[in-house]
């Protein structure tokens, strides 16, 4: 056998063993996605009965922790641990936060401990793009991937069917769904653990504002960059506004935690889950720009049906065609930049991404509260509709970049 075969045995060996124990990570981070995005937010809102100073920390958590990712990314690459092995550290990590959550007596603790777990779930997410890099082969980075986030949608369906109902039978019962919040953290680092990996030196970062020059001379990032922060505020925006929308009766929805869940957990992921798949083949097997803007028009169809009715049946024709379009972004947000990155860059074009997706994560969720403190949701969700269609029309122009960049 030559040694050609052996390395290309050796590569199925450690694709096969990537695709299986990751995608029963992707359980895990459904059932903990569900956790702090539905669950804690519900019961900031209707137990502890926050004010929006310190509720929009919550949904603001993840894009603060993605803003610093790079010194934490600059400090995993100095350690000789394996790189799946600090992935497992980091949801230790979050168990404890999630943990400390559980037993919180005041919304602040609550909402900080919440906070700190987002905060780290948010450092693995350049390392799980490494991987899938080195992992997976080119062409079938978007439908593997697109396994794991079936497997995620399926923990998120159950887990948010069974604390809808266990918050609607007491809302003091919380505590046993953040206590399952951190099985499920502890299942993910024994998960994490198993996945094939290089050291950490092997990630060869170099400082954030250094990345940022490079990746900044290249033109066709730097433009995708711009339209994808102007798409991203437009949608993060929203991801708390939803809740409120529904759950603060000043709207005039005011839903059970049950059906809040079925809505804006089940019904979404049943239909991330369905359309997961069909993603992942067009991300394989089509221009880049063609699947993102068909993105941006199922979230804008979403947000014009969801933000224009009270009525439960449009609402959930709108929660559908989130979950359809989520089917892809999680895939596109993870995968974009290995097909617009040079091969040995693309670990530092992706803290790029993730700080410039961190920032508009930071600000959003406090534009969204600011605007609807002063205005109404559904005024909101226009000024997120022309975020996203502005950033649509920056996107068309690049489909022919794009394509001569794959050939090259």
């Amino acid at each position: 056998m030559s040694n050609s075969e052996i390395d290309r045995l050796n590569q199925e060996q450690v694709t096969e063993q990537t695709y299986f124990w990751d995608r029963l990570r992707g359980v895990s981070q459904g059932i903990l996605e569900t956790t702090w995005q539905t669950f804690g937010l519900i019961v900031a809102i209707r137990y502890f009965h926050a004010d929006e100073s310190i509720k929009q920390y919550l949904p603001a958590a993840g894009g603060i922790g993605l803003i610093l990712s790079p010194l934490f990314l600059a400090f995993f690459s100095r350690q000789s641990a394996r790189i799946s092995s600090q992935l497992a550290f980091n949801w230790l990590f979050i168990a404890l936060f999630v943990g400390l959550a559980a037993v919180a007596p005041g919304a602040m603790l609550f909402i900080a401990c919440l906070f700190l777990a987002q905060f780290t779930h948010a450092q693995s997410l350049a390392l799980m793009t490494h991987l899938y890099a080195r992992n997976y082969p080119v062409s079938q980075r978007g439908t593997r991937l697109s396994m794991s986030h079936l497997f995620a949608a399926f923990g998120a369906i159950i887990f948010g069917y069974l604390g809808g109902v266990i918050l609607d039978i007491s809302l003091d019962a919380y505590i046993w769904i953040l206590l399952m919040g951190v099985g499920a953290a502890l299942a993910a680092a024994w998960f994490s653990m198993k996945i094939p990996s290089e050291p950490g030196r092997e990630l060869r970062t170099t400082h954030i504002f250094k990345s940022i020059q490079t990746a900044w001379q290249d033109r066709l990032f730097r433009w995708m960059l711009i339209a994808w922060m102007l798409m991203g505020m437009g949608n993060l925006m929203l991801m708390p506004i939803r809740v409120e929308y529904l759950a603060n009766p000043i709207y005039g929805v005011n839903l059970s935690n049950t059906e809040i869940s079925m809505l804006l957990v089940s019904t979404v992921m049943i239909f991330r889950l369905l359309s997961t798949r069909l993603w992942g083949l067009l991300f394989d097997r089509t221009n880049l720009i063609t699947t993102r803007i068909l993105l941006n028009f199922c979230f804008i169809l979403s947000i014009a049906v969801f933000f224009n009715s009270t009525h439960l049946f449009f609402l959930g024709v709108g929660a559908a065609l989130l979950g359809i379009a989520f089917g892809g972004g999680g895939i596109m947000w993870a995968l974009f930049v290995t097909r617009v990155a040079p091969a040995e860059r693309v670990t530092a074009y992706m803290s790029v991404h993730g700080f410039f997706t961190g920032l508009r994560g930071a600000i959003a969720p406090f534009i969204g509260y600011t605007l609807i403190s002063t205005t109404h949701a559904s005024f909101t969700a226009w000024v997120s509709l022309l975020l996203i269609s502005l950033s649509t029309l920056i996107f068309l122009p690049m489909r022919k970049a794009i394509s001569e960049r794959n050939l090259s």
